[in-house]
């Protein structure tokens, strides 16, 4: 018998080699990606945001659909501020004004933030945590390039290909905010409101600036002034002017009033919650929350304060251990500038806000 010498066509490859090479794509395919910027978690592509993502988190995605990257992201949040939801195949969705921090473990480092409404599946519980997982899509563009062998930029994610599988129908009660927009409350990362110094407008003489939306007014513009514009609220910009005043007219060292007092709070308890602000504060004690306190899980730890000054009356701000731990050294009446996000505006028993600890500033 004469045995052929030539290989056999491609065509005529051993089915498990095949399966090979597939499998192999996938395993490709699911190498880890890092996102580059702060990044919505959408429940569809192009969609309704789920979470705002914080900048940094690696995730392995999955299908591609044109510019949207299929991702799971698993995590813990505050059980108090979840409620059962039997939709579309969740058990449980965010019930807290302005929505909830998602974190990597109880107290744990921060992932994002979840939406108001956000349905999640449950995983487990701990304490006053629950652990929660949730599918969606992100946008390629927030994915940080890589290098690849020869020095070459790569994504590290297969060609985009159109997808049959539509998405899954999800929270039709949850916050339609746009794909891509800031959530307040996440840290790190740009989740505090601050002025864009590439947006620029001019105000019309006769324009009036005012301390709040809606509150007391500060000027009246008496000739067009440029401006940079900042966070928008309803029908309202927030704008940061320079000018000149004289300086028998500057009263020294008088601390800035914050942009939203604990009165507002008490006016409008729901206005404000999930907001962050910067607030001076004058540190009490370090406590661990009871029974009395529901709004803040049993045992977790925070701050007993006064504030915002120069207002006296009492703040209770959530620090997680780490923070605990870095804060063990403050003194009774030390004072510290805060960045804050407002959990509630008052306890179930007690007009006492409650808000979460961001970062320090200066002047402790």
């Amino acid at each position: 018998m004469v045995v052929p010498q030539s290989s056999p066509p491609l065509g005529r490859l051993p089915a498990f080699l095949c399966v090979g090479v597939a499998l192999a794509g996938n395993l490709v395919a699911q190498a880890p990606v890092r996102l580059a910027q702060e990044t919505a978690l959408l429940r569809e592509p192009g969609g309704l945001r789920i979470i705002s993502l914080v900048p940094g988190l690696r995730l392995s995605p999955g299908r591609v659909s044109g510019n949207f990257i299929e991702v799971t992201v698993s995590g813990w949040v505050f059980t108090a501020s979840t409620k059962p939801d039997r939709r579309d195949g969740f058990a449980l969705s965010v019930s807290a004004v302005g929505g909830e921090n998602l974190r990597a473990e109880p107290d744990g480092a921060l992932l994002g933030r979840a939406a108001e409404g956000a349905l999640f599946n449950r995983i487990g519980s701990r304490g006053g945590w629950t652990q929660v997982r949730r599918a969606g899509w992100i946008a390629r563009s927030a994915v940080a390039p890589r290098t690849g062998p020869a020095g070459q930029i790569a994504s590290g994610l297969p060609a985009p290909r159109k997808d049959s599988a539509g998405p899954t129908a999800l929270e039709s009660s949850a916050a339609a905010t746009p794909a891509g927009a800031p959530v307040q409350g996440i840290a790190p990362g740009p989740s505090v409101p601050r002025a864009d110094s590439t947006r620029r407008g001019a105000l019309k003489p006769g324009a009036v600036i005012q301390q709040t939306p809606d509150g007391a007014v500060l000027a009246t513009v008496t000739a067009p002034a440029l401006v940079t514009l900042g966070e928008r609220d309803r029908e309202w910009v927030k704008v940061a002017l320079e000018g000149w005043v004289r300086a028998r007219d500057v009263q020294g060292n008088v601390a800035p009033l914050p942009s939203v007092t604990a009165a507002m709070l008490r006016e409008n308890p729901d206005k404000y919650v999930g907001q962050t602000v910067d607030w001076r504060l004058q540190f009490l004690a370090h406590q661990q929350a009871d029974e009395l306190r529901p709004e803040m899980p049993l045992g977790h730890a925070y701050l007993l304060a006064r504030g915002p000054l120069p207002e006296t009356g009492f703040v209770y701000v959530l620090v997680s251990r780490q923070q605990a731990d870095q804060l063990q050294g403050l003194k009774p009446l030390d004072e510290m500038n805060a960045t804050v996000t407002v959990r509630t505006a008052r306890t179930r028993y007690l007009a006492t806000p409650v808000v979460e600890l961001i970062r320090l500033g200066g002047g402790r």
